[in-house]
């Protein structure tokens, strides 16, 4: 049975999509996230312009509406003329309240915190997190420095504790450059952030405010 955001019978769940022509992000295991245009949101097939997989390839939606900042997971279940059509969401989840786009263009902070990834084939991490070093931390992604080589286009989960004390945040993130470390063996890869909700948008905020601060009382900023 599909779900709406608040529940209901499965016709609801075509009213929980965007409205047709409504741009959205979509990310196909294993290729770059592209903005397309919604050309059918519903009630059999969410259907969208452009060719962007294979039947059978999984996905993740990423869009925002009045209502807020939305994201679900789905496979493609076919590929007609120029437009891709993908399988009903059984789930949509909020991850944020709408905020504006400018918000996203901040600096990239070059500060190193201890971190920790794991594979989210269908935007759900799957299996056991591996330890690893964050840093270069900003709103819209971060490097990620791990023991293997990840391909451009994978889909992982981030965690990364922000400030002491606290639990630490999860972030959806696709790999879109990677190169090896000479002196250590290790791989540092450029993560892409997906989905980043208003409140950790803040927590991200505050660590770069506070970490600016801490180098300029120590005179290297």
């Amino acid at each position: 049975m599909f779900k709406t955001l608040f529940g209901g019978k499965p016709s609801g769940a075509s009213s929980a999509l965007p409205a047709k022509g409504a741009s959205i992000e979509v990310v196909v295991a294993g290729r770059m996230a592209q903005t397309v245009h919604v050309d059918t949101p519903g009630p059999r097939s969410f259907i969208t312009d452009g060719v962007l997989g294979k039947s059978g390839e999984s996905a993740v939606v990423i869009f925002t509406t009045a209502a807020g900042k939305f994201r679900f997971a789905t496979r493609i279940n076919g590929v007609k003329g120029s437009t891709t059509m993908f399988d009903m969401p059984r789930r949509i989840d909020r991850v944020g309240a709408k905020v504006a786009e400018h918000r996203r263009a901040t600096v990239r902070l070059d500060a190193i915190v201890p971190g920790r990834w794991r594979f989210a084939p269908s935007g759900k991490g799957m299996g056991e997190f591996n330890k690893a070093n964050i840093r270069d931390i900003s709103r819209g992604g971060c490097s990620l420095i791990a023991d293997r080589e990840l391909r451009s286009g994978t889909l992982v989960e981030i965690q990364i504790v922000l400030k002491n004390g606290q639990t630490e945040i999860t972030f959806l993130g696709e790999v879109v450059r990677s190169q090896g470390i000479p002196t250590s063996g290790r791989y540092s890869h450029g993560i892409r952030f997906h989905g980043v909700s208003a409140q950790e948008d803040r927590a991200i905020i505050d660590f770069i405010n506070r970490k600016q601060t801490e180098l300029r009382s120590r005179g290297l900023a």
